[in-house]
């Protein structure tokens, strides 16, 4: 019987009928973990009563108290999951059995998975433990078995995924590794200064409980050392920006140790995989017959020092996550060169696709940004004319608008210059984005369709946008704002059986030319290619 329809569905816990595989156990080991967490968690609250004497209020010590009641309750809670977990592995299904308060059924058939990776966090290398991840493609993994020993997480990788889990050194080849001066452009960012004031104040929260004052005794060394205002805020700025850099260096040192990108290979096939961390490792594989192209992200900050996100596009690979780095990412924030040398070896044949001259879109593109770009400070400027007259908002706040005008037409000229597309080597380029520019290669034969797109504004100016759905990566890649000519000249290259519908003959005296049919007011056409879905198995 199946319980859950697709991989990730949940449903009240049933054992399946007629199945002779008996259910296992997560190993008794993590108890012992979680009994020493729980004795380290209640350490805050027994040094600060100790150091402090009983006499202090209760308020001084809830940082302390909080530390301690959410170690107790996250260790009590990891002993009830290892008492309400079971998993199997049959000939056709992953499952697992778990809940605490509901109970839960999850199963994955075999033959859908895309990825068994590993990971270990400090105290479950201590132990000798891993944590196994078993996806199906979703953003998170489906089964997540937390934790089991290293020896059968090994031979879980091997006996799920046996294309991807032979390590043979001897047939490995190493295509990129950690550079350190990668460190500044990791942690040198714009969040940096908010990480410092939140770092700042956990650490002062915590020396609080044994009288010390961290905040004031800086902000007394602030006092001494500045004789302005200016001086002042100058000092703390540089403060939170030590704070910052030290914890996103060491999160970064901590994530990207002994970083390596190598490609494997065995008897069936070659596999890209990542290996890095610390205090907590992390493995990834992704199948190399399930690549479809590669996807490079510049938010504006760091596109003008010259960096780049590196992913691959991939069918069955999270796209994003939460907890971690998503699967896709097979590089930290790197130069641009490094990038596209580790595409050029990344994908399979010499053609290099994200070093090959893109097409720039018309003119008209541009005035179509500069005219949304007016039209968005105009209405502001009503708007906030409106609430002035009202006493909602300061008089000057109408002329902000105005003053920031220059910037949104700064915007709208980065954009188009953004802008770009070509079709090379099998391969289509798509380029666009303002405050992150995206360039994506695909393949063309992992496209599936095209969806054309045309306002009443598009049309006055003679544009198209477009949008081509895949199996793999974001699922649909977009190129807005092409001029007509140049949609129907890429169409023809990467999906020429797709432009019978959109044309017709023009003039009998001239039966071979062909003219795109009109597109009506705001006409969205969109069309699936049949044969084309190599990412689907």
């Amino acid at each position: 019987m199946t319980l859950a329809q697709s991989p990730g569905d949940t449903a009240p816990a049933r054992e399946p009928a007629g199945d002779e595989v008996p259910w296992q156990r997560l190993h008794g080991r993590l108890i012992w973990v979680n009994a020493v967490r729980l004795v380290l968690s209640t350490l805050p609250t027994l040094l600060s009563m100790l150091l402090l004497g009983g006499d202090r209020r209760m308020a001084d010590l809830w940082p302390a108290v909080g530390a301690t009641t959410a170690g107790v309750l996250v260790s009590v809670a990891d002993v009830v999951r290892w008492m309400r977990t079971r998993y199997r592995i049959t000939e056709d299904l992953v499952e697992i059995r778990t809940g605490r308060v509901l109970r839960v059924y999850r199963q994955i058939p075999r033959d859908r998975i895309r990825a068994v990776d590993s990971k270990a966090r400090l105290r479950h290398r201590l132990a000798g433990l891993r944590v196994v991840f078993v996806s199906a493609g979703r953003s998170r993994p489906s089964v997540r078995l937390d934790a089991v020993t290293k020896d059968m997480a090994i031979a879980l990788q091997r006996e799920l995924m046996p294309a991807q889990s032979e390590e043979d050194a001897a047939r490995e080849t190493v295509i990129a590794r950690i550079h350190w001066t990668w460190v500044f452009h990791n942690v040198i960012n714009v969040w940096g200064m908010l990480v410092g004031a939140l770092l700042l104040w956990s650490a002062d929260s915590l020396l609080q409980l044994v009288g010390l004052d961290l905040i004031g005794t800086l902000d007394h060394a602030v006092d001494h050392l500045a004789t302005s205002r200016a001086g002042r805020w100058a000092l703390w700025a540089g403060v939170l920006f030590v704070f910052g850099f030290a914890a996103l260096l060491s999160g970064f040192v901590a994530g990207n140790w002994g970083f390596r990108l190598v490609r494997t290979a065995n008897d069936e096939g070659t596999t890209l995989l990542t290996r890095q961390g610390l205090l907590s490792t992390r493995e990834v594989r992704r199948d190399d017959r399930r690549l479809r192209g590669m996807h490079l992200s510049e938010p504006l900050f760091w596109r003008w020092m010259g960096l780049t996100e590196t992913a691959v596009i991939s069918t069955g690979l999270a796209t994003w996550s939460l907890s971690s780095e998503a699967a896709s990412n097979i590089l930290p924030r790197a130069p641009i060169r490094e990038a596209r040398r580790v595409a050029a070896l990344v994908l399979p044949g010499p053609e290099r696709p994200l070093e090959a001259p893109l097409r720039r879109h018309p003119r008209a593109a541009l005035y179509r940004r500069l005219l949304w770009a007016a039209l968005l400070t105009a209405a502001l400027t009503g708007l906030l004319s409106w609430l002035a007259a009202t006493d909602a908002v300061p008089g000057w706040a109408p002329a902000v608008p105005l003053w920031a005008s220059p910037l949104t037409l700064l915007g709208a000229v980065i954009a188009f210059g953004s802008l770009g597309h070509t079709a090379t080597g099998g391969y289509l380029v798509l380029r666009r984005g303002l405050s992150r520019r995206q360039t994506a290669a695909l393949r063309c034969d992992a496209v599936l369709g095209l969806k054309v797109r045309q306002t009443l504004l598009q049309r006055a100016l003679g544009l198209v946008s477009i949008g081509t759905p895949t199996a793999a990566g974001e699922r649909f890649y977009h190129a807005p704002d092409l001029g007509t000519e140049q949609f129907l000249t890429f169409a023809r290259e990467i999906v020429p059986e797709f432009l019978a519908e959109f044309l017709e003959p023009v003039p009998p005296s001239d039966p071979k030319s062909f003219a795109a049919k009109p597109l009506t007011a705001e006409r969205k056409t969109s069309a699936r290619l049949p044969g084309r879905d190599p990412g689907r198995r």
